[in-house]
């Protein structure tokens, strides 16, 4: 009968049944066995199966929270409403030193969304930034590489009194013991709005002393 599902002590009976008594205790262990591996991989299927589900439902989800977040007046675009224009680089990074040995452990990057009004927009979204030594060899040049998810980025707003508002990435050096010597990084952010679905990009050179 399709669908059937025989628990593992049913065939375990049957084949002692069908099997007589001359089994050795050996086998009767092995057949045991066998059964075991058999529930295990079912088990590991079920488990499995339930994990797709969920991940489906979960999708699912997400695809009503955008059908929803779009369904905007006829009159009005996503365009219309506030949105990332363009990032940019603050003037105020540079670099950090952590262990304070007078030598930077790497960059501390400070970037904004802009919106179509110029203003700072705290806009969702995940950031991948990269260090660039254009002074060295090109198979050496990337001296720096992090990528933020949305949720990590999130946490690095900061806003205050007389402050502008910005992300905060940090980025350590790919080779602690030994850092670019140059005096001058080029930094590379992209930053990728996942309400809008569009990516931006900005460069800035940056000094590499720590700032005080």
């Amino acid at each position: 009968m399709t669908g059937l599902r025989v628990e593992p002590l049913v065939l375990f009976i049957c084949i002692l049944t069908f099997s007589g008594c001359g089994d050795t205790p050996a086998e009767v262990r092995e057949s045991s066995q066998r059964l075991t591996r058999i529930q295990q991989l079912e088990d590991k299927v079920r488990a499995q199966g339930e994990m797709i589900s969920m991940k489906d439902a979960e999708l699912q989800r997400q695809s009503g929270e955008l059908r929803r977040l779009r369904a905007l007046p006829r009159d009005l675009s996503i365009d219309e409403l506030v949105h990332a224009e363009r990032i940019e680089i603050d003037r105020l990074s540079g670099g950090y030193d952590d262990n304070r040995d007078g030598r930077p452990d790497g960059l501390r990057v400070y970037f904004r969304p802009i919106d179509q009004f110029g203003g700072g927009l705290r806009a969702t979204g995940r950031a991948h930034v990269k260090l660039l030594d254009l002074m060295a060899p090109q198979e050496r040049q990337i001296v720096g590489e992090a990528r933020y998810d949305a949720k990590q980025l999130a946490q690095t707003w900061f806003s205050a009194l007389l402050t502008a508002p910005h992300y905060t990435l940090t980025v350590p050096w790919a080779n602690p013991t030994a850092p670019p010597t140059g005096k001058t990084i080029t930094v590379l952010v992209t930053f990728n709005d996942v309400l809008a679905g569009r990516s931006f990009d900005a460069q800035r050179a940056v000094e590499v002393v720590p700032s005080r």
